[in-house]
């Protein structure tokens, strides 16, 4: 499955973006996943254009706007790659109370995210050739939780 990336360039660097919109239940269900994975996938292509000696974290944030950014950060998860990729997923929170996929049933939008994140980032061969954490966010970088 393909998806439309969009590339805008700020001071501080570039984002590559995605917009799905969801239009129905069941694009939510036979499509997040993939979508999920397109990003972390674009995500780490971007690994070796942004690593440098202070690269410790890729960082997964999902904010309340439900948009999914994806940097790589120093150790102090405040200074940011280069490159990013952000996400924007609002369109599927109305389907998600709709849902009888079990993955997505009763659970909280950022834990499906998160499960889905970590689930393909245990089998991401790409990722793996790098000595990065990964860590998911709801917002606030001090908190953050293992991938």
């Amino acid at each position: 499955m393909g998806f439309e990336w969009q590339v805008n360039t700020h001071d501080s660097g570039s984002t590559t973006q995605c917009v799905y919109r969801f239009s129905r239940v069941s694009q939510l269900e036979s499509d997040l996943e993939p979508l999920i994975m397109a990003c972390v996938d674009k995500a780490v292509s971007l690994i070796p254009d942004n690593i440098n000696d202070d690269a410790c974290y890729l960082l997964f944030e999902f904010d309340e706007n439900d948009v999914l950014n994806i940097v790589m950060t120093d150790d102090t998860k405040q200074r940011e790659s280069a490159h990013g990729v952000c996400c924007e997923l609002a369109s599927a929170r109305p389907y998600l109370s709709e849902t009888s996929h079990w993955k997505f049933k009763d659970e909280r939008f950022s834990d499906i995210i998160k499960y889905c994140i970590r689930d393909y980032l245990t089998t991401c061969g790409g990722f793996m050739r790098y000595s990065l954490v990964a860590v998911f966010s709801e917002g606030d970088r001090s908190k953050t939780q293992l991938l």
